[in-house]
């Protein structure tokens, strides 16, 4: 019987990745069936019981969900368990990074869009719905910056949802943007992690 694959051996293996590419859909292409490896492994003793539900009383535009912070180097890499309690969500936002998703519990409503100015407003952006997408248990999805970064996401059912994220930044120190569509007001934002574990600078 093979050992367990688990999130030490996904950090060996991701790290190894980034160091031997910089195209992120090629990165992107290699990370997403190891995230899938390692989001449906029947070892899952690695994520702490406390980050299966989102903190208590956290306000502003990350309530209602838990970022819990696994593993980051530097700005240039992070591995994040996030918690999306009942019925919560996002405002419409991007990355400005690739990223990888899979979920362990529960799913995951996404609504993505794209950008159809020119982009060269920094105060303002009209934008275009262009699909939603359901994310079920032992799913993956991922990100791609400018094109495929825009997006909400809910958690649509009765449960908390729990879903591994990796990106190429830190994204609990990235400057991103949210934006009100019916507006297209821009909003310059970051959100800090609520626990941090494994941490290189």
């Amino acid at each position: 019987m093979s050992p367990a694959y688990v999130l030490k051996d996904f950090i060996e293996d991701l790290e190894g990745i980034v160091a031997a590419e910089t195209d992120q859909w090629k990165i992107v292409g290699a990370v997403e069936p190891l995230v899938k490896q390692l989001v449906t492994g029947e070892d899952l003793s690695w994520l702490k019981p406390e980050y299966w539900n989102p903190p208590v009383g956290k306000i502003g535009v990350a309530a209602g969900y838990g970022q819990y912070c696994l593993y980051r180097r530097g700005t240039e890499l992070s591995v994040i368990a996030f918690c999306w309690g009942a019925g919560k969500g996002t405002p419409v936002h991007d990355h400005l990074s690739w990223g990888v998703l899979g979920f362990i519990a529960g799913g995951e409503k996404e609504t993505r869009y794209r950008r159809v100015d020119d982009g060269t407003n920094r105060e303002y952006a009209k934008l275009q719905e262009i699909g939603v997408y359901q994310t079920e248990q032992g799913e993956t999805s991922h990100l791609i910056t400018p094109t495929r970064d825009i997006h909400k996401v809910e958690n649509p059912g009765d449960h908390p949802s729990v879903s591994i994220h990796v990106y190429g930044c830190d994204m609990g120190r990235q400057r991103r943007r949210r934006y009100d569509v019916e507006s297209g007001k821009i909003e310059w934002y970051t959100t800090p992690h609520d626990s941090d574990e494994i941490v290189i600078e």
